[in-house]
């Protein structure tokens, strides 16, 4: 029997019981949308969903950082999806999380760290999370959060008092951006202007043959310049960080000796035909290692392989870089905050994907113009937050927001015209507006300029699509999926597969990718409109109508004028076949 340590969050539904006594299909169909809701939130975190039993739902995470992520992030969709319908139809839940050894049956884990997750689950207040002790000591500092000490508890079954406690309301960044003027300017790095720097140690050979050190040597070298590419983050030189060259050096000793708030370090061991590569994150103020990721590869060609190896690290360090300085920033007063901390506010707001989230997005990125007007990344996130309320359908009339993304992702390339992110700001506005050739012309640039781009291939294949090329546009997105494959994205990305197969007449691909796009994030209406219109034109109409409900819940005004603006006329005409025979009347 396996054994190992892992974190374990139970869920269960407030008042389950009653709902039921009064209406058992509605108690139901709101329990099967949530633990869908709650399904996609914890695969999208690292986890895996073990039981769902009655209003129960048990699941297990490598890391206590990400089980309290995803407990946070489960309540704060649940309670929107609360404000959405009728006060006996919403449905809340008791989450309990907790770090202890379990025991593996088969697909099952039992174990005293699961019984005594339940037990905390228990005292959690309906609509919160509750956590034992020992799984603050393995977040402590490292998530945005506040916490009640709500006491010792003697809990039942469980032979020792357990300390238990409850994260409160809100994030951490849910502040209202600062007044103009009243920011400070508190640089994190000297010489950076307030940037955090990242520097790649060499990495070590650990081959027996050693002349193999060239291969080490050239990842290293090839990592600098990628991650160079991002533009964003300054990259110490090589010829500093390979001071560091056959020693054994502590990351946060090499943080301190060249300035840099992050550490790449990594090692290859090759033997025959096969190499490994193992590389790591690491932020030097505190020696937490960020991310690792571990390559094995066949080698045929050499330099392909490092070319490979060396996209992928680039492409899963870029959005982790991003990840830990947004948590960075929104931990830090907002009176204290520099332009470098507003802009990863605003980029924290912006990837939350809801109507609050852009409009303070854009107020953070306006504040980092404020105290530096040249920000080429401040003015990406005003053009995505426009892009986003299109894309969403938060707004009556697109022409307004469209021409604002279209003019703040012109100013982003003004500012920077090489900014992989800036390149992609204003091809995928050139989209949305239906300048197509342009887009493809700016998106292919971004993805020169930046070859570990998830974003620029995401949108370069999401571009081609709409442009008709649906089997051009998927590998491009596959790429995206490689570079990045813990993207908060991924579900966008998943979509955009779901997209091009249907407009290749390819439908149960569609409804496939739609779905576990869906499984993600279940509020996107233009996942719902693709199960709806493919399960129609496949004769399967029980699941085209409840996809058709959905859809119509998220997008009540779509029309088909309004389908046609962002889509070819012969594509817009397929989708609005396959809704009429579900029952549309938009």
């Amino acid at each position: 029997m396996e054994r190992r340590l892992a974190a374990i969050l139970t869920a269960d539904a407030v008042g389950y019981t009653q709902m039921m006594a009064r209406n058992e299909v509605a108690t139901l169909e709101t329990l099967d949308a949530y633990r869908s809701i709650m399904g996609g939130l914890i695969r999208q975190h690292g986890g895996r969903v073990v039981d769902e039993v009655g209003d129960n739902l048990l699941a297990e995470f490598p890391s206590a950082v990400d089980a309290v992520q995803c407990a946070v992030e489960i309540q704060r969709q649940l309670a929107e999806s609360n404000e959405d319908r009728p006060e006996d139809r919403r449905m809340k839940f008791r989450i309990g999380v907790n770090v202890g050894d379990l025991m593996v049956v088969g697909d099952r884990i039992v174990g005293d760290g699961v019984n005594v997750a339940a037990r905390i689950e228990a005292e959690a207040t309906p609509g919160s999370v509750a956590i034992s002790r020992s799984v603050l000591d393995q977040i402590d500092g490292k998530l945005p959060i506040k916490l009640r000490d709500k006491g010792e508890f003697s809990l039942k079954n469980v032979p020792r008092p357990v300390q238990i406690y409850e994260v409160l309301a809100g994030d951490g960044g849910d502040e209202e951006a600062p007044a103009p003027g009243a920011a400070t300017m508190e640089p994190h790095v000297p010489g950076f202007g307030g940037r955090s720097a990242i520097a790649v140690l060499p990495f070590r050979n650990l081959s027996p043959d050693p002349d193999q050190e060239y291969f080490a040597d050239g990842l290293a070298e090839d990592l600098i310049t990628s991650l160079a590419s991002l533009r964003i983050y300054p990259v110490i030189s090589r010829n500093s960080s390979f001071a560091f060259k056959g020693k054994a050096t502590d990351p946060r000793q090499a943080g301190k000796d060249l300035g840099a708030h992050y550490i790449v370090t990594g090692s290859v061991r090759k033997v025959g035909e096969r190499v490994r590569v193992n590389a790591e994150l690491v932020d030097s103020g505190d020696g937490r290692q960020i991310w690792s990721g571990r390559y094995d590869r066949e080698i045929s060609d050499i330099f392909q392989v490092q070319d490979e190896i060396t996209a992928a690290i680039a492409g899963a360090v870029g959005p982790a870089l991003f990840q830990s300085e947004m948590l960075h920033a929104i931990r830090r007063a907002p009176r204290n905050s520099d332009a470098w901390d507003c802009v990863h506010r605003g980029m924290w707001h912006l990837y939350r994907y809801t109507r609050e989230g852009v409009a303070k997005a854009r107020a953070w990125s306006a504040r980092a113009l404020e105290l530096q007007p040249d920000s080429a990344t401040a003015y990406c996130i005003i053009a995505f937050s426009h892009m986003y309320e299109v894309i969403y359908q938060w707004v009556a009339s697109r022409e307004e927001p469209l021409m604002a993304a279209m003019q703040a992702a012109e100013k982003a390339v003004a500012a920077d015209k090489d900014d992989p992110m800036a390149l992609t700001a204003l091809g995928f506005a050139c989209a949305l507006c239906g300048y197509r050739d342009r887009a493809v012309a700016v998106l292919q640039r971004a993805v020169e300029v930046n070859p570990s781009s998830a974003l620029a291939f995401w949108s370069l294949g999401t571009t081609l699509t709409t442009a008709g090329k649906p089997d051009d546009g998927i590998p491009m997105i596959e790429k995206a999926m490689r570079l990045s494959p813990q993207d908060p994205l991924t579900n966008e990305f998943l979509f955009s597969i779901g997209s091009a197969h249907f407009m290749a007449d390819r439908y149960e691909e569609a409804i496939h990718f739609a779905q576990q796009s869906l499984d993600m994030k279940p509020d996107q209406p233009g996942a719902w409109r693709i199960v709806a219109a493919a399960s129609a034109l496949l004769g399967k109409m029980d699941e085209a109508r409840h996809a058709l409900g959905q859809m119509i819940r998220l997008a009540p005004d779509l029309t088909e004028d309004r389908m046609r603006v962002f889509l070819r006329d012969e594509d817009a005409q397929r989708y609005v076949k396959g809704l009429r025979l579900a029952g549309w009347t938009g």
